[in-house]
């Protein structure tokens, strides 16, 4: 996913109280998008759709508000939360309601409310909600391009046949064990104490990555910069990291100038962006900004001839601002020289030419719809905005870093772009691209988003080699924690794959490396042992676990690595498997007693939909390599738990506590894939013995995450996303496998 989806409004997400909004303060929502006809999926475990809601939003929205959306009283809905088994009054933390964890909420709605409603849980206007659908990475998208139908929800009376239901939840809630929970969004409580003794100076190359609990739309509207804490950038900077990026957008750095837009608050952004450039400067690392101009504009907004002669080509609302024009790139490359003359120190630019974002009028392959483009080669139109762009960067900082990511690019123009680069810029490229692989007996090419399957593929090498012969130096993109294969446990511990993957890169002299996405930014060993690599790819695996975990446990630890390489060298990778599979919400994803009929959402709602999940792949071939990648992490789990017993040195036991508790939570993640896909298979075919079966290894399974879930406050939780899945959820499940069971 390449950050925000489309430019409507200006308008700013901001962080909200707990206080209660009052239900008048929010007409109908009809300007937002997607508003379906199609009724929401029902919770049948609940005796109704109010206590699905009571239930999902309890100890992370206050009862105040809860009452206030039901059009009740307080004490009504803690009778309803009480009568269900839950606490009656718990501790209601308000990063909940923030730019930190809104989207869990949103999501857990999504089919229970109407939009007006919605709006008043959140305490957000339309525009802020519409805002935060189309900018906040994808996120309308992920929550699958429509809103469910939903009746306006007021609180009633429970029946008696009600409350007879709610009993028997109790009773399920209360014959589960107590587990003491971690607080949520406390992620760095259990930071390894690892350092890798040898961070890369700047002739070694650029080692990057994004801040593992980023704000993502508009960080720098942050005064506290809670994205970039000090403790991050301290345990980041040990771990060999020295260049983090943030999101960008450029007419919100700049003011108005002439008819090109601007922002009034650009000199707020600039001042954070100081302060954030300082504060890294103290670790030895740069800040770096994502990059993805020019951004196209809402019709509404050329409203003027000036403004009317820039325009190129649409998409629905939407207008480029063309390129071609040379006004438009003065405007750029003077833009971005007035913001790096402005951030003294400012690390550079990575920049996306074809993304998602309609930018230029070539970015989504429209050029002919130009007047102005449709005479001249696509390649010209792309190496130019590159090139603007870089003019700008340099002339403000002639020491800054200019990537330039050919993502998106077709491999048949790729060459004649390179070769039309400014030559100082950097021609980066996501290695695993095209890969070759096979899984199953099922042959097909890596996309990107994999830690899998080790890189560089054929495109990458193709690309750095025009690069090199251009003149450039190039960079790669990969992933070193975690990636879409499975985001919502911060660390993959494969380490023989992603050490394979460093020494590769090493072996054929690519220094500036791109260690994550929005994804995969956790502070890890992971970090430490891809920089020691890439720094000496003679260092070895047996050498590293015993600097790390000590000769007592490295040779254990070692062992489990290999395990966990192992089995998630079995990973069913496939760009529609990454997206719409269910291994993000893991244990916590439902089993539904009817086809929904709901198909799976990008890294959002998987639903029931096996055809999806499975993607390439056979069912039966699906849900096998499922399994050999929990098999694999049970094996190095099993291994981990005996250097356990042996080892006394705190600080190692520590570390090893908290590498067995993830290995193991990765294994119940792809336990319940395998458990979903077979009870899903067994019900539609009407098996009612392999249903029984599947629910029953599924309880099992969830009961066993529970209390790893409950341990690691970054279990389910991934920037972009918030978090996947409280422990709410995961009780949920199981009253939603007994209910099947009756």
């Amino acid at each position: 996913m390449r950050g925000i989806l489309l430019i409507i409004t200006a308008a700013l997400a901001v962080a909200v109280s707990c206080s209660s909004p009052k239900e008048a303060d929010y007409p109908p929502a009809d300007i937002l998008p997607g508003q379906s006809d199609v009724p929401g999926v029902e919770a049948d475990h609940f005796p109704s759709t109010m206590h699905t809601f009571i239930w999902r939003n309890w100890g992370l929205v206050p009862a105040e508000r809860l009452a206030t959306v039901l059009n009740t009283s307080e004490r009504n809905v803690r009778k309803v939360a009480v009568s269900m088994g839950l606490e009656k009054r718990p501790v209601v933390d308000p990063a909940w309601l923030t730019s930190k964890g809104y989207i869990t909420l949103l999501r857990r709605n999504w089919h229970l409310l109407p939009y007006d409603q919605i709006l008043m849980l959140l305490g957000k206007t339309q525009e802020e909600l519409e805002w935060d659908l189309y900018e906040d990475d994808f996120l309308f998208v992920k929550l699958g391009r429509r809103k469910p139908f939903a009746e306006h929800l007021v609180y009633q009376e429970p029946t008696a046949e009600m409350k007879a239901r709610c009993k028997e939840i109790a009773r399920i809630v209360r014959s589960e064990p107590a587990v003491s929970e971690a607080p949520r969004f406390d992620l760095f409580s259990a930071l390894p104490s690892i350092e890798t003794g040898s961070a890369p100076d700047e002739d070694a190359g650029m080692r990057m990555v994004f801040s593992y609990n980023a704000v993502y739309g508009d960080p720098l509207m942050e005064p506290a910069q809670s994205s970039y804490s000090e403790e991050l950038l301290s345990r980041l900077s040990s771990l060999g990291v020295n260049a983090v990026w943030v999101h960008s957008v450029l007419r919100s750095l700049v003011a108005p100038d002439g008819p090109f837009p601007g922002d009034d608050d650009h000199q707020t952004r600039i001042e954070s962006l100081n302060t954030l450039v300082n504060r890294a400067a103290k670790y030895g690392i740069k800040v770096m900004m994502y990059v993805n101009e020019p951004r196209a504009l809402p019709s509404s907004w050329f409203d003027t001839p000036e403004r009317k002669s820039l325009q190129g080509v649409a998409e629905g609302d939407l207008w480029t601002l063309c390129t071609s024009d040379p006004r438009v790139t003065k405007w750029l490359t003077d833009s971005f020289e007035k913001v790096f003359t402005s951030v003294p120190g400012l690390g550079g630019v990575f920049i996306i030419s074809m993304s998602e974002n309609l930018t230029n009028c070539a970015s989504h392959h429209h050029e002919n719809q130009c007047d102005r483009c449709s005479e001249r080669p696509h390649d010209e139109i792309v190496a130019e905005v590159n090139n603007a762009i870089a003019e700008g960067v340099l002339k403000g900082n002639p020491d800054a870093k200019v990537l330039v990511w050919d993502w998106g690019w077709r491999d048949w123009y790729a060459k004649s772009i390179i070769d039309r680069l400014d030559k100082r810029c950097v021609l980066m490229s996501v290695s695993e691209w095209s890969l070759p692989i096979e899984r199953g007996g099922v042959a097909t090419r890596v996309n990107e988003y994999s830690i899998s399957s080790v890189g560089p593929g054929p495109r990458a090498l193709e690309h750095w080699k025009f690069a090199k012969e251009a003149g450039l130096r190039t960079a790669a993109k990969v992933m070193v924690n975690a990636c879409w294969e499975l985001s919502a446990i911060p660390v993959i511990p494969a380490m023989d794959l992603i050490a394979a993957h460093a020494r590769n890169l090493s072996e054929i002299g690519v220094k500036d490396v791109m260690m994550s996405w929005s994804v995969g930014g956790y502070p890890s060993v992971n970090l430490a042992v891809f920089q020691r690599i890439m720094s000496d790819h003679g260092t070895s695996l047996d050498d590293l676990a015993a600097e790390f975990y000590g000769e007592r446990s490295g040779a254990k630890v070692r062992e489990a690595w290999k395990a966990f390489s192992e089995g998630f060298s079995e990973y069913p990778h496939d760009i529609s498997t990454l997206y719409n599979g269910p291994q993000q919400v893991g244990p916590a994803n439902l089993f539904y007693p009817e086809p929904t009929g709901w198909k799976a959402t990008m890294v959002g709602f998987p639903y029931d939909d096996l055809q999806t999940w499975r993607s390439i792949y056979p069912t039966d071939v699906y849900i096998d390599q499922n399994r050999k990648v929990a098999e694999g992490f049970e094996r190095g789990a099993g291994i981990l738990a005996a250097a356990l017993e042996e080892e006394t040195d705190p600080a190692v036991r520590s570390l090893i506590e908290t590498d067995l508790r993830r290995a193991k939570g990765i294994c119940c993640h792809f336990r319940s894939i395998v458990n979903q896909a077979t009870y899903v298979l067994a019900r539609d075919a009407g098996d009612k013995e392999a249903v029984t079966k599947a629910v029953e290894d599924e309880l099992a399974n969830v009961r066993e995450f529970i209390p790893l879930a409950a341990a690691d406050p970054t279990f389910g939780y991934e920037s972009s996303n918030h978090y996947f899945y409280v422990r709410q959820d995961l009780l949920e499940k199981i009253i939603n496998l007994n209910s099947i069971q009756k």
